[in-house]
């Protein structure tokens, strides 16, 4: 099937067909056959074990959501072996693309709640929280490490940014861990 449509990140996939299924957009695909070389002794083969459905979420396509189905090809290797052949799209053990991953690591952030990145991105809260998490995780490293109790307290001082500033401390060492120039709730 000839096709003229370029879908992002997808310029190297045979579109075989599109189709509505329901309330989503299906996408049947497969890559340009290539040799692939074996994992285990990294001989390039082309000779084809077999092929494998895999059915991949993609970001929503005309604000419909998308669902690849990508017809991938199992390599045999001379020494036996079994193989899947790469797909630059997805990751290894991955059900999503890594599009769809690079939009939710981000949506969660820019959203107020869960719930709304749930619903535009077709999955479940679940899913959402356990990559926020990971997002949250990577940056735990970089930035203020706050003890498990804190203490919040004003005092007036006298600087141009407000009369009250607002102090974090440890509770059990009272060592301070912050002052921050006004009690503003955008400053906190």
């Amino acid at each position: 099937m000839n096709n003229n449509v370029n879908i992002p990140r997808l310029k190297d996939v045979i579109i075989e067909k599109i189709e509505e299924v329901g309330e989503r957009t299906a996408i049947y695909v497969t890559l340009p056959r290539k040799p692939h070389p074996c994992p285990p002794c990294g001989r390039t083969t082309e000779k084809i074990h077999d092929y494998r459905m895999q059915k991949v979420k993609h970001l929503k396509w005309f604000e419909r959501l998308t669902v690849l189905f990508c017809k991938r090809r199992r390599y045999a290797c001379d020494y036996g072996k079994r193989f899947s052949e790469s797909t630059p799209f997805v990751d290894r053990y991955q059900r999503f693309t890594k599009e769809w991953n690079q939009v939710v690591r981000i949506r969660p952030n820019k959203t107020k709640i869960f719930k709304e990145a749930r619903e535009v991105l077709g999955t479940s809260n679940s899913t959402v929280i356990r990559r926020f998490k990971e997002v949250m995780l990577a940056k735990k490293g970089s930035g203020v490490q706050l003890a498990e109790v804190i203490v919040i307290d004003e005092y007036k001082g006298d600087t141009d940014a407000g009369t009250y500033q607002l102090i974090i401390a440890k509770p059990v060492t009272h060592e301070p861990i912050g002052i921050l120039l006004n009690r503003r709730k955008e400053s906190i």
